[in-house]
């Protein structure tokens, strides 16, 4: 991503809430919601300065010039695929680095500081975790991962290997 892009900023509509999740999990910042009006979207997409994702071919009407992207995929493999490819310039894939609930970055937790919080197994096996600071959800590097990265290699392909590669620039 050039140094001068803005970091990628979305908003995604009560239609894209598998997309929203998968976005998360690559590390997108992303605001999704199933539940509000168009107009409460387009007022945070306007404040906040997000970019719109939609299937709603109607939503661009009442965008009024603002950012809007209109995803044409209906299943979610084929959606997160459209719309890496279509920003491909300024999505810097970071898994697991942002909380999928919450949308809030993850930080690094010393091992102390989540004992009693993880099952006894993952607190013998992992020395590693991150923490939701909203939260609280802890999270930690098991098989759970590996099937994710087979998935997005899968869904993505050459697209994840080239963004992971901008990574290690």
């Amino acid at each position: 991503m050039p140094e001068s892009e803005p970091p990628l900023r979305l908003i995604a509509d009560e239609q894209l809430g598998r997309l929203s999740r998968w976005l998360k999990i690559i590390g997108q910042d992303v605001v999704y919601r199933n539940d509000w009006a168009d107009e409460e979207l387009l007022q945070q997409a306007r404040d906040e300065g997000r970019i719109i994702l939609t299937r709603d071919s109607h939503l661009p009407e009442k965008a009024a010039g603002l950012p809007l992207y209109l995803v044409r995929e209906n299943y979610p493999a084929g959606q997160l695929r459209e719309v890496v490819e279509h920003f491909q310039d300024r999505i810097r894939i970071e898994v697991f680095s942002r909380c999928v609930e919450c949308n809030v970055p993850l930080r690094d937790v010393p091992k102390p500081e989540v004992e009693g919080r993880v099952p006894p197994f993952v607190w013998k096996t992992q020395t590693e975790y991150r923490a939701c600071p909203q939260c609280g959800k802890i999270f930690w590097s098991a098989t759970h991962r590996e099937r994710v990265e087979v998935q997005l290699r899968d869904i993505l392909g050459e697209l994840y290997r080239s963004a992971l590669d901008g990574e290690e620039k």
